[in-house]
């Protein structure tokens, strides 16, 4: 019984959905054998990774409040991801967005924390698809040469307005937005690209 078995639950079960968290975490992906290490390190009684591998290919499908918690909390989604529709596409998004970030040489811990985030603001009521969007404007920002930390850094509000209010442009449209705010720099007498601040 390995992860290379034939997987024959729907995406849309709580098998498919689990499966689709092992193979795509942005530190994985995981095992079978991995996932129970990393529920013990969580403190939690964890199942055998012969359990594991029936939850993933549906082979068992009754799993208690306590498992699905506990894979939830590991992997950093929402409680509800296994039953809630609207959950689980919103964090498939992300998972998507963020393995985009993880090949463009983001670091695998700090892309998970950032799904947890996710998971937080989702959990205030903030709308999943406005933080897939300010993703979506991270990508693109990389593509025209910022980075996600230079844009992470940005803390005034009117910059995180003019940050937000590119997505959906072109690159041809990011581009010439970019070289906009780097004449106005010019003008201000500014270096071109902002310094990070150093660290405290």
């Amino acid at each position: 019984m390995t992860d290379t078995d034939i997987r024959e639950a729907p995406e849309d079960s709580f098998a498919g959905r689990l499966d689709f968290l092992c193979m795509n975490d942005p530190r994985g992906p995981f095992s079978n054998p991995e996932v129970v290490r990393r529920l013990e390190e969580l403190g939690v009684p964890a199942p055998s990774s012969t359990y594991i591998w029936q939850l993933r290919t549906g082979r068992s499908d009754n799993p208690t409040m306590k498992t699905m918690d506990a894979l939830a909390d590991l992997f950093g989604v929402p409680r509800d991801y296994w039953s809630n529709d609207a959950t689980a596409a919103a964090i498939k998004v992300m998972v998507d967005r963020l393995n985009k970030l993880r090949a463009a040489g983001a670091e695998p811990d700090k892309l998970h924390q950032q799904l947890r985030a996710f998971t937080q603001r989702m959990s205030q009521g903030v709308d999943p698809e406005a933080m897939v969007a300010q993703l979506e404007a991270l990508e693109r920002f990389k593509a025209a040469g910022l980075t996600a930390a230079d844009v992470a850094r940005l803390k005034d509000s009117r910059v995180t307005g003019i940050a937000m209010r590119a997505v959906g442009l072109s690159p041809q449209g990011l581009d010439a937005a970019v070289t906009m705010i780097e004449q106005v720099r010019r003008l201000e007498g500014l270096p071109v690209k902002p310094t990070p601040p150093s660290e405290s």
